[in-house]
């Protein structure tokens, strides 16, 4: 067998390797869905009951709890709570699975330094997640029905309530990731460390404007996005600090 026709064999077996870490990522989140069919019922109150009070407090007292439009939409929108749920429980062992296909390609250092990656990965992503519910979920229903004029009667939608929650959950899963990408860029050379701490001015600035079109345009809101995230840009900065000094040794 010549030099070619090893190379091909083993970009078939890596094809093969990626496409079993697609389906046990796919499997786990089916089973973690299945586990998760039988709470998301009361997922769905708890999202209404916590509605009703987020409501209450901006604009007084009424009956604000959610409403299906369609026959299939109360079935549908607890197939996608399942979903999403399925997806949070089934994450550490889907990131782990995707660590396992791409570590044979580091080196062992690289493999030694990155390993906590993976614990820090799905924490920072499960606090973003709760973050975005206990916080910014509630501070934007409050805000944006204190828009809403005296003479218009709400009812809201349980599929698009639940859209609402699932976007604001999963952007800011993936915002709170920032340390973890600043920390990746300065191991590959991307940026240095010092890049990071001379510019943490402009990140300020980004920050903000990115706060200002993520948020309800108040200002309590834009805050409390603004400042967990430069934390979180600090966080990457020492992390950055960390994985140069530690990837520099022989």
């Amino acid at each position: 067998m010549d030099a070619d026709e090893e190379k091909h064999m083993s970009f078939l077996e890596h094809l093969e390797e990626l496409r079993w870490t697609v389906i046990w990522i796919a499997l786990a989140t089916a089973v973690g869905m299945a586990a998760a069919w039988h709470l998301s019922g009361r997922v769905i109150e708890l999202l209404g009951s916590d509605l009703q009070q987020a409501v209450e407090s901006a604009v007084g007292a009424g009956d604000y709890s959610l409403h299906v439009f369609e026959v299939s939409e109360a079935f549908m929108t607890r197939i996608k709570v399942s979903l999403l749920l399925g997806f949070l429980l089934a994450l550490p062992f889907s990131v782990y699975k995707v660590w396992r296909f791409l570590s044979p390609g580091l080196l062992k250092g690289e493999r030694k330094l990155l390993s906590p990656l993976i614990v820090l990965s799905t924490a920072l992503f499960y606090a973003g997640v709760a973050f975005a519910y206990l916080v910014m979920v509630k501070l934007s229903v409050a805000f944006l029905f204190r828009l809403k004029p005296a003479a218009v009667v709400a009812t809201v939608r349980m599929g698009g309530y639940v859209a609402f929650v699932t976007k604001f959950c999963l952007t800011f899963g993936l915002v709170f990731q920032l340390p973890l990408v600043l920390a990746l860029l300065s191991l590959v050379g991307v940026v240095t460390p010092r890049q990071i701490r001379a510019t943490w001015r402009y990140a300020i600035v980004v920050i903000v404007i990115a706060s200002a079109f993520l948020t309800p345009p108040d200002v309590l809101s834009q805050v409390l996005m603004a400042v967990p995230v430069l934390m979180l840009y600090w966080l990457g900065y020492f992390l950055a600090v960390l994985f140069r000094r530690r990837g520099a040794r022989p």
